[in-house]
């Protein structure tokens, strides 16, 4: 059978196949129907291998695929909501098989903005994303119209003032990137803060408004170049790491790319 991750916590493993919420797994192992390699175990977070035997109930649970942490490119048109009046929802998209009561996403995109999103239903794992501290980067493309300040990028690498908060925001990498057929400017803005409206609101401040938004970077996971729009599937050991392995905005000179349609 395939191989679980490396030190898998018993909660993760057994919520991601299926066997509950949060809750009801752990309510599992604490009233002592949950064995590990034949034994009791009253640990939610001990640490699995692959050489472990879990049980629920004297029932084998054999390991298969991670679908407890999912990549997916964003089509525009999809709200990151629960709530069924903001339908169509991003949760429309995910397949039936890995469909789960706490699968969550990992911060959210705009209804109108595509490209790369994460779901997970391990919420500690999420925050080591998200967290304001972690000051994990994210790469936006940008289609915008009017002219931006002609010291805008200075401007950007300063700490932009945006309208409505009283604190300016944290420096970010900004590139002018040219025009595209349809006469759009184009800009690529780096930032490791997560404002409501951040980047629209930048580049509002900035004298621009932007008309497409796509991310395609999450500290060191880019979005694939062979996963559809509105396609999703597992993410990796590999792609894991680059998520807690951040990258060096300044660093690497920023390609350019089209802005998703």
């Amino acid at each position: 059978m395939p191989s679980m991750p490396q030190a898998e916590p018993l909660d993760y493993f057994l919520a991601r196949r299926g066997i509950g919420t949060w809750a009801a797994v752990r309510g599992l192992i604490q009233s002592c129907r949950v064995r590990v390699d034949g034994q009791v175990c009253k640990h939610y977070r001990r640490a699995l291998d692959q050489r472990t035997v879990v049980t629920v109930d004297g029932n084998l649970i054999t390991d298969a695929e991670d679908t407890g942490t999912l990549i997916c490119h964003k089509p525009a048109g999809f709200a990151c909501s629960h709530a069924a009046q903001d339908a169509p929802l991003i949760y429309d998209l995910v397949p039936s098989t890995w469909q789960h009561p706490n699968l969550q996403t990992v911060g959210r995109l705009d209804r109108d903005t595509t490209g790369l999103i994460l779901f997970t239903i391990d919420g500690s794992w999420a925050q080591q994303i998200v967290a304001p501290k972690r000051t994990r980067w994210k790469r936006y493309r940008i289609a915008y119209s009017g002219d931006l300040v002609h010291d805008a990028v200075e401007r950007v690498a300063a700490g932009l003032p945006i309208g409505g908060e009283t604190t300016p925001c944290l420096p970010a990498h900004l590139t002018c990137d040219g025009v595209d057929a349809d006469a759009l400017g184009l800009a690529t803005l780096s930032l490791c803060e997560g404002r409501h409206h951040q980047v629209k609101r930048m580049i509002d401040a900035l004298g621009g408004r932007v008309e497409r938004l796509h991310r395609d970077r999450i500290a060191g996971l880019d979005l694939p170049t062979d996963l559809p729009v509105g396609v999703m599937r597992p993410l990796s050991v590999s792609e894991r790491q680059l998520l807690v392995s951040d990258v060096n905005v300044d660093g690497p000179q920023l390609e350019s790319s089209a802005i998703a349609q």
